[in-house]
């Protein structure tokens, strides 16, 4: 793919889930600028058509498609219909997700299920349907997963976020071997906090749990436009993680060289926190 400033002169074909707010509108919003035709897709049709809008008062094109990742049977019918309609797919963003709390045992099974499937299960979805047809147009083409720091670190509280996302680093990493002989690439994407609807939307066991998600978006040093602009220049370059956050780094590179340690602290941290509240 390309990442370059300037309009293309030949429009590029991208599809983004998730992209009627927060980071799939950014998305949307960046690729539009650079003049990609884009499939903007979500399973709310009033916030997909205001992304729409905007990157057509932009200068650039795209459709609005209804699409709940967690249905195969409706990426089958979308990618069924696009390759009628377009030449080819550049990219595919894997970015529709949702967030929420809560210990082993204690959430229902509904809900751990709810953010598996929309976190992992729809970004298993979208690349098991789009793969076959960016193959048919290789080499060229990018798939971009939106994953979180939490898939790459675990924090208690947080089991059915933590393992969706770790699960869609893994799942990119099996895709970055298989589809680089064929000149695809694939990024994963795993941002600490930043502001944006997912917070705002998200299940949590405690009103504590919400305080302390608000503070971090509160304080964090990135945004939306970061992650988008980060995560084109990776693609376009071919990288395979992106990590954006200096904390966020910092704890990635700190799990790396010392995984037990690490696991100790965070539940040293964890273990004071409980303390602290019971006083």
């Amino acid at each position: 793919m390309s990442a370059s400033p300037s309009k293309l002169k030949k429009p590029r074909y991208a599809l983004i889930t998730g992209a009627g707010s927060g980071l799939g509108r950014e998305f949307c919003l960046q690729l539009g600028r650079l003049g990609w035709h884009l499939a903007v897709t979500d399973t709310d049709l009033v916030a997909a058509e205001r992304t729409h809008a905007e990157i057509v008062a932009i200068g650039s094109s795209g459709q609005v498609e209804l699409l709940d990742v967690t249905q195969r049977d409706a990426w089958q019918r979308l990618v069924d219909r696009l390759q009628h309609e377009w030449p080819r797919l550049d990219l595919l963003v894997n970015n529709a997700g949702v967030c929420g709390t809560g210990k082993v045992g204690s959430p229902s099974d509904d809900q751990f299920g709810h953010i598996f499937d929309v976190n992992f299960q729809g970004t298993l979805n979208g690349c098991q349907a789009m793969i076959p047809w960016l193959r048919s147009t290789a080499p060229g083409g990018c798939i971009v997963n939106v994953a979180s720091i939490f898939g790459l670190v675990a924090p208690p509280t947080m089991a059915a976020y933590n393992c969706s996302k770790a699960a869609v680093v893994a799942l990119s990493e099996t895709l970055y071997g298989e589809l680089r002989p064929h000149g695809i690439g694939v990024t994963v994407v795993a941002p600490g906090f930043f502001d944006s609807q997912l917070v705002e939307r998200g299940h949590f066991a405690s009103d504590e749990d919400r305080h302390v998600a608000k503070q971090y978006v509160a304080n964090s040093k990135i945004t939306a436009e970061d992650v988008v602009r980060v995560a084109l220049s990776a693609a376009n370059k071919g990288q395979l993680y992106t990590v954006l956050g200096r904390k966020a780094r910092w704890i990635w590179r700190l799990k790396r060289l010392l995984p037990a340690r690490f696991a100790r602290i965070i539940a040293w941290r964890y273990r004071r926190k409980i303390n602290q509240a019971d006083d």
